[in-house]
């Protein structure tokens, strides 16, 4: 789905989807996709249960449609952070500490991500394409060496992902995040003593996207799906 943030801003059409998205939000904490009914969300909402069918089909449309939010949410946080950083290597460090963070810090997004039945992959999907950027750059400038783009951007991306999991399911401490990050760079063919000097940079991470998320918080551009910012 393709979200023109430009257009949709100070719409009431867009205000309303929201209210129907945050509602999913709310109710999410405690259910899961399938529990959800059309009738909850819309008095969860304080709108009309007819206004629903203006936005989505069925409960399973919207939850389509939060899976997206979630993903691109995700993307804005991590480009926001990391818009200015020129070395790959360290971008991808950054991006993969953050990301991992928000799952072992913030429970409410690692529950939208992992517990409520959102399509499986709106992390890694997003992950994917942010990283086949980074690592192809790594690669032009030589300072990542691996044989195959497309295999290698799987593997990382899963790795992060299951990473994720882990963290939001307490089975790693997040104190393993900085040895993870640094394990992945060695695969990308980082030296080792490199790989944990990114990995341990000192910097103060944002906060995990606020819940409930928002289309009207995000940054008013336009973005494609498959591109990024």
């Amino acid at each position: 789905m393709t979200m023109d943030l430009s257009i949709l801003h100070n719409s009431k059409r867009a205000r309303t989807r929201d209210q129907l998205l945050v509602a999913a939000q709310s109710l999410l904490m405690t259910h899961t996709g399938a529990a959800l009914s059309i009738r909850q969300i819309t008095d969860h909402a304080g709108v009309v249960h007819a206004t629903f069918y203006n936005y989505y089909h069925d409960v399973a449309a919207l939850i389509a449609d939060l899976g997206e939010l979630v993903g691109a949410s995700h993307a804005a946080a991590v480009a926001g952070f990391n818009s200015d950083l020129t070395d790959p290597a360290l971008r991808f460090a950054r991006i993969t500490r953050q990301t991992l963070r928000m799952a072992a810090s913030e429970p409410g997004f690692g529950r939208l991500i992992f517990d409520v039945g959102l399509p499986a992959d709106i992390l890694v999907s997003e992950l994917r394409l942010r990283l086949k950027l980074d690592l192809a750059e790594g690669l032009e400038l030589g300072c990542l060496s691996f044989a195959d783009l497309d295999l290698t951007a799987s593997l990382v991306s899963g790795a992060i992902s299951g990473l994720a999991l882990d963290l939001y399911r307490g089975n790693l401490p997040i104190t393993a995040i900085e040895t993870a990050t640094a394990r992945l760079l060695e695969m990308l063919g980082l030296d080792p003593r490199y790989a944990a000097l990114l990995s341990n940079e000192p910097v103060s991470f944002p906060p995990a996207p606020a819940l409930p998320m928002r289309w009207l918080a995000l940054p008013p551009i336009r973005r494609p799906s498959g591109e990024l910012p």
